[in-house]
């Protein structure tokens, strides 16, 4: 927290009067970031890291190098995403149709894979620098450096957990102590109720924060025609529906990455457009012609129009999903949110507060009478 000295009751009592305790202390990076940070070296294998992520559960890992041999000092290569390593494993890996290249591929060292030199904040980046970055550059992750040192990561994950946790506790403790439980812009704006206002017509429920116009495929549309409307669209997701526009399933990138075939060689240092260095893929090979149905996470998790912004960032992260269709009692699409969907209401709430904050300070200052002069 910004101020260590704060103690938790304080802020629970806080939160229970309704005070704007999120945005107040929930500032900078170094209030989010976690502190165990895993890493691993250059020349680790694939094998390991897919091994490594599935054990901590994880899905980006930073690459760290000591300055040479005879030193102890780390240095910061870059970061493996779970992306990357889809990319460079095919869909018979581990399985009866593992093919010599699988087992070449399981043994690539990461230094040929890891992205390197980064986009990367600081501990003392504001909360909102940080979603500007993250959705700017369309990365749920971010490495957070100090002298060049890596010191933590900073995911959307950690951002909407924070937020959902300190819900989840305002509640808990206002049924303990029989306080009423308060809209979520009451509990972030107690003090200001024009604030409040605005935030709640913003927030209030997913279809004010929804993407209406869904770009959808149906389930024999092909692998290729999805890699072309999310590359076009700079999306990572798509809802699969039937003739009815009824949800049947939804594709993400890294279904298709799953199912795209290894490529040997050192991947694009740079990508010349939105996943191109991960999409690549030979033409005419035959994964890039599997119908849609054939990879698709089948009946996903949808959400109400009428749920709010905490409910459906509790779900995003209860179930660990970066998506939600937004259905009809039907299973008709309406719409669709995402994780970037909930950052952009949090980009936005702590806008306001600032704007808030700053017209206040206006305010008193205009209303203070000069030195001297009585009423």
């Amino acid at each position: 927290m910004e101020n260590e000295q704060v103690r938790l009751v304080d802020l629970i009592d806080d939160m229970c009067d309704g005070k704007d305790v999120f945005f107040r202390y929930v500032c900078v990076a170094k209030d989010i970031m976690p502190n165990n940070i895993k890493t691993l070296t250059s020349d680790d294998t694939v094998e390991k890291c897919l091994n490594f992520m599935k054990e901590h559960q994880i899905r980006h890992v930073p690459v760290i190098d000591t300055a040479n041999k005879k030193s102890e000092k780390q240095r910061f290569v870059g970061i493996i995403s779970d992306r990357d390593l889809l990319r460079q494993i095919s869909p018979y890996m581990g399985k009866i149709g593992e093919q010599e290249t699988d087992l070449k591929a399981k043994q690539q060292q990461l230094g040929q894979i890891v992205t390197k030199d980064p986009i990367f904040i600081s501990p003392e980046t504001p909360i909102p620098d940080i979603l500007a970055c993250l959705l700017d550059n369309h990365i749920d992750m971010v490495p957070v450096l100090v002298n060049g040192k890596l010191v933590s990561l900073v995911t959307a994950t950690d951002i909407i957990k924070l937020f959902v946790r300190l819900d989840s506790i305002r509640q808990l403790w206002s049924k303990k102590l029989k306080i009423k439980t308060r809209r979520l812009p009451d509990l972030l704006f107690g003090d200001s109720p024009e604030l409040a206002e605005v935030l709640s017509s913003i927030l209030r429920t997913a279809q004010n924060f929804m993407t209406i116009h869904v770009v959808s495929l149906e389930g024999q549309d092909s692998v290729a025609k999805a890699i072309k409307i999310m590359q076009e669209g700079k999306f990572r997701h798509i809802p699969i529906v039937d003739s009815h526009n009824t949800v049947k399933g939804i594709v993400s990138d890294r279904d298709v990455l799953l199912h795209l075939p290894f490529i040997e060689g050192q991947r694009l240092s740079q990508s010349r457009g939105f996943r191109d260095h991960l999409f690549e893929v030979y033409p005419r090979h035959p994964s890039i012609g599997l119908p849609l149905n054939h990879i698709m996470t089948p009946d996903p998790q949808t959400i109400s129009p009428d749920a709010g912004l905490y409910e459906v960032a509790k779900k995003l992260y209860d179930l660990k999903i970066s998506c939600l269709p937004v259905t009809d009692e039907g299973k008709k699409l309406l719409g669709i949110v995402t994780i970037s969907d909930v950052m952009k209401g949090l980009f936005a709430a702590y806008r306001l507060t600032e704007k808030s904050r700053g017209q206040l300070t206006a305010d008193m200052a205009s209303t203070q009478e000069p030195a001297g002069v009585r009423s």
